[in-house]
């Protein structure tokens, strides 16, 4: 058995994060299209390693007044590529008109690079008369958090 005579970095108890925000981002593209929500700061992780991500996104829902199911999923992207097992889903269904707000999102561990960005991403499935978005502010906010845990497994 060897062993490393290499320090382990000190960077413990590190964080980065974006807000508070104040914004409106209507979710205008295709269904099932995912579209970054350009309003939330790209977050990059200062150093390699584990880091624990969570993330919340304060969706906005209205429905025509014929009803329907109408979605928002949000996810993390990395360098612009999906991270799998952060995506989140807020949705309604109704047969009459009425609005709804959720505010959703997710907690967990990833591996990153040093420079990593990280990304809000989001997208909506539903009626086109269905009005859906992303926003924060007083009420409600949007945002990612990520603090480093280890400098890996």
């Amino acid at each position: 058995m060897t062993t490393s005579n290499t320090a382990v970095p000190q960077q413990g108890g590190s964080w980065v994060q974006t807000g508070p925000l104040a914004f409106s981002h209507s979710l205008a593209g295709a269904d099932g299209a995912y579209e970054q929500i350009s309003e939330v700061p790209t977050l990059t992780i200062p150093y390699a390693g584990v880091w624990e991500i969570a993330y919340h996104a304060h969706g906005n829902f209205a429905l025509p007044s014929n009803g329907g199911v109408l979605l928002i999923r949000t996810a993390l992207y990395k360098n612009g590529v999906l991270i799998e097992g952060s995506e989140a889903v807020s949705g309604i269904q109704s047969a009459a008109g009425f609005g709804f707000q959720s505010t959703a999102g997710q907690t967990f561990l990833h591996t990153f690079a040093a420079q990593d960005q990280v990304a809000l991403y989001a997208h909506r499935q539903g009626p086109a008369a269905a009005v859906a978005g992303v926003s924060s502010g007083g009420d409600g906010r949007t945002g990612i958090v990520a603090h480093w845990v280890s400098p890996g497994f």
